[in-house]
């Protein structure tokens, strides 16, 4: 059973495998394997599977705040082939580890805060963009991984 969880969703093994690590450290102290330094390196598995979704909404959010307040025409295409990358590359990462399915809202909250970090106020200025950009994502969860959702163009009405 479990090596089948680890080939259908690599997340979900990470978690149940440390829950029954430890488990068996309550159950069996005695045991001369290094469960804790084990722990560790599993959780961190899935953690990087997590920091990897967060990281891929970074990308997204920074791309289409871009797209949606910038009135530079010239640089559309490649914004819009960044974020079809990571639609792309988010789809098979939730492919691998379905489990992360339920962290997707906080993953994007938490990437969309790491992109507003991105924003300098000479960044704004040189953009054309509003002095201050929305503190929650104006995206939704379905509109950073639709394939050929954009927004509104503000920038250049």
């Amino acid at each position: 059973m479990a090596t089948q969880l680890y080939e259908t969703d690599f997340y979900g093994w990470t978690q149940e495998q440390s829950a029954k690590l430890r488990a068996l450290l309550v159950e069996r102290s005695n045991l001369d394997l290094d469960i804790e330094n084990i722990l560790e390196e599993i959780d961190s598995l899935g953690r990087s599977d997590h920091h990897q979704l967060v990281s891929r909404f970074e990308e997204i959010a920074i791309h289409l705040l871009k797209l949606h307040y910038s009135t530079i025409l010239e640089c559309e295409n490649t914004w819009k082939n960044s974020v079809r990358g990571q639609r792309g590359r988010i789809a098979r990462l939730l492919r691998r580890s379905p489990s992360l399915k339920p962290l997707l809202g906080d993953a994007l909250s938490e990437g969309y805060e790491d992109a507003l970090r991105h924003f300098s106020d000479e960044k704004l200025i040189e953009l054309c963009m509003p002095e201050h950009l929305p503190g929650s994502s104006p995206f939704g969860i379905e509109d950073c991984l639709t394939d050929e959702w954009w927004p509104e163009l503000r920038g250049r009405n």
